[in-house]
C-alpha cells in the first residue's frame, strides 16, 4: 500500500522495483487525483451533515497534498485478499492502524517502510471519524502555513483554487477576519485575512521590468525603496492595503536596488506577481492598521503568502 497522512516532507518515497517495472510507463501522479476528489467529497458531506460539528470549519478542498508518502508491506495473505479482492479498501478510502512497525523494503534498497503483520490491525474508517476530520484538519494548517505541496501530488481535476468563503462566525472560529469588519470604525490594530490579490497599483504590466521600476519611490537620501499597494479582496468587502519596504521585498524577493541591476531577479519578482495576482489563487495576509496624518485610516501589509500555489 502507499499511505499519506499529510505530516513529515513533502516527497514521495521510492516504490518497490517490481511496482517501477509494472508501472514504467505509465506516469503516476502521488498521491493519485482520486484522493484529492475523495478528500473534496468527505469535505463537502461533513459541511452539509444535518448537524455538522466546527471541526472543519474553513477546511478548503485542497488543490494538491503536502506530506510524506511511504510504503507499508501487507505480509498476511487473507488481509490482502480482503483488501485485493474483495475491496474493503481503494484508493482514497482511510484507515486505522495499529500496532505496526518501522521496516526496510525487502528490495535491498534501504527504503524505509511500514510492516504490517499478523498482530497488526487495518480498520477502514467512516468519513465523518474523528481522525479523518483532524487529519484533514491538520493538512488545511500546513498548507496556510506555507508548507510546500509534494512535487508529485496530483491536482485536484476541473476546479480552480477555492475562493475564500468565510462566513463571519466561520472567520472568527477559524481566526481569520473579513474585510467588511476591518473596514468598520475602529479598525482592529492588526488582523490576518484569507483573500485574492485582483491588482497592484500602481497597475501593472507582468511581463514588463518597467512595472518594478514603478514600484520604486526615492527617499531624502537618494536610495530607493519599494513602495506600492496590492488590491485585495474576500467575499465581503476590497480594499488597497500598502506594501513597502522588507515586506514589498520579502515578497518580490528583491530589493529594490537590483531592480536596474539583476534581470534574473526582476523576472523572478514579476512571476511571484503573476501566481499571487492569478485568476483564482488565495493568499494569507496579516495586515495593521495605521492612522494618516490626514485622519484616515491606512491598511499596511505585514507579511502575505499564497495559499494555493
Amino acid at each position: 500500500l502507499r499511505l499519506w497522512d499529510g505530516t513529515g516532507p513533502s516527497r514521495s518515497d521510492p516504490m518497490p522495483n517490481n511496482v517501477v517495472n509494472v508501472n514504467a510507463d505509465q506516469s503516476i501522479a502521488d498521491p493519485p487525483e482520486q484522493v484529492l476528489i475523495r478528500i473534496e467529497k468527505i469535505l463537502n458531506a461533513i459541511s452539509s451533515a444535518e448537524h455538522p460539528d466546527t471541526t472543519c470549519v474553513g477546511v478548503n478542498a485542497p488543490l494538491a497534498l503536502c506530506g510524506r508518502v511511504i510504503n507499508a508491506i501487507i505480509w498476511e495473505e487473507d488481509l490482502w485478499n480482503l483488501i485485493q479482492r474483495f475491496g474493503i479498501i481503494n484508493i482514497g478510502s482511510f484507515i486505522r492502524l495499529r500496532n505496526i512497525n518501522n521496516a526496510m523494503l525487502p528490495s535491498g534498497s534501504r527504503v524505509n517502510c511500514l510492516s504490517v503483520h499478523a498482530k497488526s490491525s487495518l480498520t477502514p474508517l467512516p468519513h465523518d471519524a474523528y481522525e479523518v476530520k483532524m487529519l484533514l484538519k491538520g493538512h488545511d494548517t500546513r498548507l496556510k502555513r506555507g508548507v510546500p505541496t509534494n512535487p508529485t501530488s496530483a491536482i485536484l481535476p476541473g476546479k480552480s483554487a477555492p475562493r475564500p468563503q468565510f462566513t463571519t462566525r466561520e472567520a472568527a472560529i477559524s481566526g481569520f477576519s473579513m474585510l467588511d469588519e476591518c473596514l468598520r470604525k475602529p479598525a482592529p490594530a492588526t488582523f490576518t485575512v484569507q483573500c485574492e490579490v485582483s491588482h497592484t497599483l500602481p497597475a501593472s504590466d507582468l511581463n514588463s521590468i518597467d512595472t518594478l521600476k514603478a514600484f520604486c519611490v526615492k527617499q531624502k537620501d537618494g536610495s530607493a525603496v519599494f513602495r506600492f499597494a496590492l488590491h485585495i479582496k474576500d467575499t465581503s468587502a476590497e480594499v488597497d492595503v500598502i506594501c513597502h519596504g522588507k515586506v514589498a521585498e520579502g515578497l518580490l524577493g528583491m530589493s529594490a536596488q537590483e531592480v536596474s541591476t539583476s534581470v534574473a531577479k526582476c523576472t523572478q519578482a514579476l512571476d511571484t506577481l503573476k501566481v499571487y495576482s492569478s485568476s483564482g489563487s488565495v493568499c494569507e495576509g496579516k495586515i495593521r492598521s495605521v492612522m494618516g496624518k490626514d485622519k484616515r485610516v491606512y491598511f499596511v501589509l505585514c507579511s502575505i503568502f499564497c495559499i494555493t500555489s
